[in-house]
């Protein structure tokens, strides 16, 4: 048995299939490791195998090329969409307040969240109690120089984050990137993660990232009076693991990772939707289902938050941006 965890590349060009190939790589060459979650019996004997783990870079060279999503989905992707691109950030405490907290021991409630993505990229807390918008500044970078290798932005706030026990923030950092081909721009965006659960987590997190790659591409061409269009996606796990339980139990997805795998790539590619069927049948249905009063009450959603989820109901609708 090796002592290194094995270092795969996945390289494809639509989001489904890089799911699918990463998920039988990583299940075929990944190293099994136990893992902080893994259950045990009263007498102590574990539950299930160990995890499939490997560092991986996927990339995706157009990431709305169809089918767009993956068939292996654990949210609500519309929901998650939205609390990518902000709806959910007025749910992070305070930055002093979260860390006498944590200090404390307290335990944050359901609707206390010590951080989101897009809170951190977009409205990064320092101490002194004022932000950072760090996604303006790297548009900024790249409207003034288009080829700049400078425009990143971190989700990393070691006063905070070290104080977090269950939690931290997988996705780690982000850089946009911009190439042209044929006198056309284009943005890629490139990902850097702590930890992902590849079954679960990977599809919307990508599928929802990739939204937010859509939308920075629109606000750069407006910066520099030119059209940018999405490129390429790609990220890199240090590790991207499938857990031991996914392997023996269908949990929610209702399916065992070893039985998604063993669909082969052309069943799995046949059950991906492309987007105007899951805007038609899951985000959109899903961004009217948050506008419910119930549900405006649970998250606390403001008249900001509702205009938020409106305005990308009918970007969608009405094509100005693609699912």
């Amino acid at each position: 048995m090796t002592k290194e965890i094995p270092s795969l590349h996945i390289v494809t060009d639509n989001i489904p299939l890089a799911h699918y190939r990463a998920m039988k790589e990583v299940y075929e060459k990944g190293m099994e490791i136990r893992t902080q979650y893994d259950r045990k019996d009263s007498s102590g004997k574990f539950l299930y195998p160990p995890s499939k783990d490997a560092q991986v870079l996927i990339s995706v060279s157009n990431p709305f090329n169809q089918p767009r999503y993956p068939a292996a989905s654990c949210c609500e992707i519309g929901a998650y969409i939205v609390e990518i691109l902000g709806v959910k950030d007025k749910l992070v405490l305070p930055f002093e307040k979260l860390r006498s907290e944590l200090k404390d021991g307290k335990k944050l409630s359901a609707t206390e969240w010590p951080y989101s993505y897009h809170q951190r990229l977009f409205d990064y807390p320092l101490e002194e109690g004022t932000t950072v918008n760090q996604i303006d500044f790297v548009l900024d970078k790249l409207s003034k120089d288009i080829i700049t290798r400078r425009a990143v932005a971190t989700t990393r706030v070691p006063e905070i984050d070290c104080l977090l026990k269950d939690d931290q923030p997988c996705l780690g950092e982000v850089q946009l990137r911009c190439t042209e081909d044929n006198g056309e721009i284009y943005l890629n965006m490139n990902t850097r993660w702590r930890s992902r659960d590849l079954f679960k987590a990977w599809p919307d997190n990508v599928v929802a990232l990739t939204f937010m790659q859509q939308v920075l591409a629109n606000k750069l061409g407006e910066r520099i009076g030119r059209e940018v269009k999405v490129g390429g996606y790609s990220d890199f796990s240090y590790s991207l693991h499938i857990y031991g339980q996914d392997i023996a139990s269908p949990g929610s997805m209702g399916m065992t990772a070893q039985q998604y795998i063993d669909m082969g790539e052309e069943k799995v590619m046949g059950r991906a939707r492309d987007s105007e069927n899951a805007r038609d049948n899951l985000v959109v249905p899903q961004l009217e289902d948050l506008l419910a009063e119930d549900k405006i009450a649970e998250w606390k959603f403001g008249e900001e938050q509702i205009e938020m989820i409106k305005s990308f109901i009918n970007d969608l609708n009405y094509g100005k941006l693609m699912a």
